[in-house]
């Protein structure tokens, strides 16, 4: 089964000799699973990673984008961008649940999160899972945020991953992440996210988890509109680009599209909104893989 994966791996691009013991013994151990379960290996490695936790259980709202955050001003970017929660005025809680990422029942994701403005910074937590119960990856985080003179916004995470394998064990790494970002003018923001920038290991064989850097935009075209753009930079490879539009054609419907590319993909989106509730959904297409559903519910207190 080796093999076959490797041969799988090369026709997705993917260098499965990078993954290290752990993973060549997580294959060995499930030889008699059946042939989906090839392409779930696949996909939980297909975004570049060598030892997964990429950051791919996300709400509808941010998925609809194209995983671009909104700097600044968006709760449900706060694992892509802890200084989003700078602005925030009252309690929030958002959950989300995508069943069959690229149709593989395997690769279902969800999370919860929850942010609260204090006296001297606002803080967040959010708790998200990915996988079944042969593989789960599971990232408690907690977040600090900060508004400075009402222009300036600063943020840390710090996540605690915690990977367990079927019949081979578990394992764990804390993570932190930065990000700053800037009102630059009353509809244009600008920031960056610094992404496991301590660099962290895990399993015997310290594998790194993805180190990733994240610039860009979000700008009010109209009242009613808005796009972002991202640049997204894995340490380790190109840079790939990122950009999402929301716009409003009614008080209580938000519609979203965004589009990326390594890989290449397209992203839509809704959200009905009444009072402080929002229910969302996003759906995401891949060149050779299936759809990805996302579903989502947020309110505010």
């Amino acid at each position: 089964m080796l093999v076959l994966v490797r041969r799988l791996g090369k026709i997705y691009g993917v260098n499965i000799t990078t993954f290290g013991g752990p993973f060549k013994l997580f294959v060995s151990i499930l030889t008699c699973q059946r042939w989906t379960f090839l392409l779930v290996l696949l996909v939980l490695h297909a975004q570049k990673a060598t030892a997964g936790f990429e950051r791919i259980a996300l709400p509808p709202r941010v998925l609809a984008r194209a995983l671009s955050p909104s700097y600044a001003g968006d709760v449900e970017s706060l694992l892509l961008n802890p200084s989003a929660i700078a602005a925030l005025q009252s309690l929030y809680v958002c959950a989300f649940h995508s069943p069959s990422p690229f149709d593989l029942s395997q690769l279902s994701n969800g999370g919860v999160f929850a942010a609260s403005p204090l006296k001297f910074f606002n803080v967040g937590l959010a708790v998200t899972t990915t996988g079944f119960s042969l593989y789960r990856e599971l990232t408690a985080t907690a977040t600090l945020a900060k508004e400075l003179d009402g222009r300036f916004f600063i943020g840390c995470n710090i996540n605690c991953d915690y990977l367990a394998i079927a019949n081979y064990g578990t394992a764990y790494a804390v993570g932190i992440d930065v990000a700053a970002s800037v009102q630059v003018t009353d509809d244009l923001r600008w920031g960056f996210s610094l992404l496991n920038v301590n660099r962290p290991t895990i399993g015997e064989l310290n594998d790194e988890l993805p180190q990733v850097y994240l610039t860009g935009i979000s700008c009010e075209l109209l009242t009613t509109a808005s796009l972002f753009l991202t640049i997204v930079k894995d340490v380790r490879y190109p840079a790939s680009g990122r950009m999402g539009v929301e716009f409003s054609p009614y008080e209580i419907v938000s519609v979203r599209f965004g589009l990326s590319d390594e890989p290449s993909r397209y992203i839509g989106g809704i959200g009905i909104h009444y009072s402080s509730v929002s229910v969302d959904y996003a759906v995401a297409t891949h060149l050779e893989l299936g759809l990805t559903h996302s579903f989502g519910i947020s309110f505010w207190i």
